[in-house]
């Protein structure tokens, strides 16, 4: 994503995404789904939809089950 590149986070820059997506039609974007995932080069990740029910697994060494289900913040409540 560009806006990484720009020095966001995974997560800020798909927030951003989100809210150009709304503000561009906001009564469209309370009715669909859109969610966004992103990763850096330093393994952080970072998701965000419109509506809530958007999750995602992450899979890492750090923890003993290895694999974790993630639900990602939303725009809508």
């Amino acid at each position: 994503m560009e806006l990484m590149r720009q020095g966001y986070s995974p997560e800020a820059a798909c927030k951003e995404a989100v809210t150009r997506i709304v503000k561009k039609n906001p009564e469209r974007a309370k009715g669909i789904q859109i969610g966004f995932l992103a990763l850096n080069k330093q393994g952080e990740h970072g998701a965000y939809c419109l509506q809530k029910g958007f999750s995602y697994a992450v899979c890492t060494g750090d923890t003993e089950d290895k694999n974790i289900l993630i639900n990602g913040k939303q725009y809508f409540s």
